[in-house]
């Protein structure tokens, strides 16, 4: 036979995102997500309206263009870089343009022009900081931390500090593919960014021509000190000439040839002197003949210096005289360029022009509705996290069903708030408000008890992990309870360190419950009727010195003893557990123990510890109670109780 299969492990799977969840968290934080809000929206619309200054934004686009070359390139090398490239008209790319556009001499003029100085939008230092405004503050601080005072300005700072805030409030853009530059200002005054836009236009037009008309004149000074030095060397070329000629004798222009024909006439005679000496047998001559040759020799030598010398200086002056008219011709060229600057220099124009100047001022900001919308968007967002952090670092328990789960003890009851909350006027609410939320869930723990194992128990104990909790309105209110079957109570103040009766009843006596163990009094004499019909109380006592040890008396199990038989419930308001061990000794004489929670208060570890104590004792926890429920508050998380359910049945 086959054996069945084991059942398959589930695997966890990860939780789906329940939005009636969410929704319902965030109506439960609707006020702090409208109080967060209001702030934003507050802040904002102060900002927007009250502190932030209007801001206009005037447009002037200007056409930048390239002029043709007016001179000769090599003149381009001799001149300043800047001058140069003004000169020749050099491309000039648009970062460089925009630097220009930007630069201090150019701001300069806008601010003398405009008056920039007196504006205080400008100049700050016309308008004296107040010492606890936000910029005062931030100069004092850090005047503070640099352990210095706030240096008075000179004419430098000032000026300084007005190019600063003027290029701050100027924004250039080049269109892509363009020869444009988008010039953009930006100013609290409409009127006044207009004519910052169209003087900075105008100035930067005006520096194209200043800066041509310093190239012109540096051109013209250049070419001017040029052709006065050709001259000189002309001068000087033409007297070397005169001289060299004078010098060679070269006044005669047949002396050269002559001196040529001479060479050639006494070479041949030389030749015809050497064949005669050569034929010669005569001694005499040609004695004769080699003194003849001799002296032909001589001459031809004298002949060949005499017409190299004149050879060089006929090259020399045919080089001078080159040279002499290539200066001439230069000259005339440079007087040419002369005459053209100079008739040019009526006629500079800016390289570019103004395409569309500035005549209005848009209106750019604060946007204030989008500020508000922002703002309000941003509040909301603040707010639903802070509901989000509150619920996620919230430690209690939203209903009976995450009490259960994380305890894994029994939940009797669920116990909203009644509607007073102070102690004296308990019993009115009780009984002023039958058919309310409050008295159905001190009902639905009396049945919860009554049908408790096979008999109901006689003696319960209310108890909590820490004060606060609402044991004794528990208690209180289960009396009354039971009371409304018929049934005889005794509600026992067992809080002998500090007891709560006394807030929600007027007592006549002053013995209780520490006198009765104690055998200074007797259980009759110690009770006193309450204002709950068929309820007795049973105080704490005037000895609340004694504090635990009293409890720990064997008598106290012959006070039960008779209260059992004198009743037929006996309800113990006992201690916190977590504080003091009272409840633990009070709990080993009782047949219910319950254990009080607040709702959405108690962390579970306090309950935890609580439950482990009175386990550590033997003591089993009949069941645990959600006490001082918000109904409202418990439906709008998301947690199930049954006053949300009970519209038509009491008033809820």
């Amino acid at each position: 036979m086959s054996q069945p299969l084991p059942a398959l492990v589930d695997l966890d799977q990860p939780a789906a995102l329940d939005l009636v969840q969410i929704l319902r968290l965030a109506w439960a934080g609707k006020w702090i997500v409208a109080l967060t809000t209001a702030l934003a929206v507050l802040m904002a619309g102060y900002y927007g309206f009250a502190v932030a200054r209007p801001q206009h934004a005037a447009i002037t686009v200007i056409e930048t263009r390239t002029s043709s070359a007016r001179l000769a390139p090599d003149l381009a090398p001799d001149l300043p870089p800047h001058l140069g490239a003004a000169l020749a008209g050099a491309p000039v790319q648009p970062g460089t343009q925009i630097q220009i556009l930007l630069a201090t001499p150019i701001l300069e003029q806008v601010i003398a022009r405009l008056d920039l100085q007196d504006d205080p939008a400008f100049n700050r230092y016309l308008t004296p900081v107040p010492p606890l405004s936000p910029r005062g503050l931030r100069i004092r601080l850090r005047n503070l931390l640099q352990g210095r005072s706030e240096p008075v300005p000179d004419a430098a700072a000032i000026a300084s500090k007005l190019v600063q805030n003027l290029r701050a409030a100027i924004h250039v853009t080049h269109p892509r593919d363009s020869d444009l530059l988008r010039v953009t200002v930006t100013t609290g005054d409409p009127d006044r960014a207009m004519a910052i836009a169209n003087t900075l236009a105008e100035v930067y037009l005006a520096d194209q021509v200043a800066r041509k008309g310093d190239a012109l004149a540096a051109s013209i000074a250049l070419l001017g000190a040029r052709s006065d030095a050709l001259h000189a060397d002309q001068a000087a070329t033409t007297q070397a000439i005169t001289a060299l000629v004078a010098q060679a004798g070269l006044q005669d222009p047949t002396r050269a040839d002559m001196a040529g024909r001479h060479l050639q006439d006494t070479t041949a005679r030389l030749a015809s002197a050497e064949a005669a000496l050569a034929r010669a047998s005569d001694p005499a001559n040609a004695q004769r003949l080699t003194a003849q040759i001799a002296a032909l020799r001589a001459s031809r030598a004298d002949l060949e210096t005499a017409v190299q010398s004149l050879t060089t200086a006929s090259q020399t002056r045919a080089r001078m005289q080159r040279d002499l008219d290539t200066a001439i011709a230069q000259q005339a060229s440079y007087q040419q360029q002369l005459r053209a600057l100079s008739l040019g220099a009526a006629q500079i124009a800016p390289d570019s022009r103004v395409l569309n100047a500035a005549t209005e001022a848009r209106y750019i900001g604060p946007q204030k509705v989008l500020m508000v919308q922002i703002a309000a968007m941003i509040g909301a967002l603040a707010g639903l996290m802070l509901v989000a952090l509150h619920h996620s670092l919230r430690r209690g328990f939203a209903d009976a069903a995450a009490l259960q789960d994380r305890t894994g003890l029994p939940v009797l009851a669920q116990l909203p708030l009644l509607p007073s909350r102070r102690p004296a006027r308990l019993l009115a609410a009780l009984d002023a408000t039958p058919a309310s939320a409050a008295t159905e869930g001190y009902r639905h723990l009396r049945t919860a008890l009554m049908l408790h194992g096979a008999e109901p128990p006689q003696v319960i104990l209310s108890s909590s992990a820490i004060p606060g909790e609402g044991k004794t309105t528990q208690a209180i209110g289960l009396a009354h309870g039971l009371a409304q079957l018929g049934k005889r109570v005794l509600l026992i103040d067992a809080d002998l360190r500090r007891g709560a009766f006394r807030r929600y009843f007027r007592l006549a006596g002053t013995e209780g419950l520490a006198a009765v163990i104690l055998g200074h009094s007797t259980l009759d004499a110690a009770t006193e009727p309450s204002l709950i019909p068929g309820v007795d109380l049973l105080a704490g006592g005037a000895e609340q010195a004694a504090g635990g040890e009293t409890l720990f008396l064997p008598a106290l199990a012959d006070v039960l003893a008779q209260a059992r038989a004198a009743y037929d419930v006996v309800i113990i308001d006992a201690p916190p557990l977590v504080p003091v061990p009272d409840a633990v000794v009070l709990a080993r004489h009782c047949d219910a123990v319950i254990l009080a929670v607040r709702w959405d208060k108690t962390p579970a570890a306090v309950v935890q510890a609580a439950t482990e104590k009175l386990a550590a004792a033997g003591v089993p926890v009949t069941g645990l109670t959600l006490t001082q429920v918000d109904i409202r508050k418990q439906a709008q998380r998301g947690g199930i109780g049954f006053a949300h359910y009970g519209r038509g049945y009491f008033h809820v």
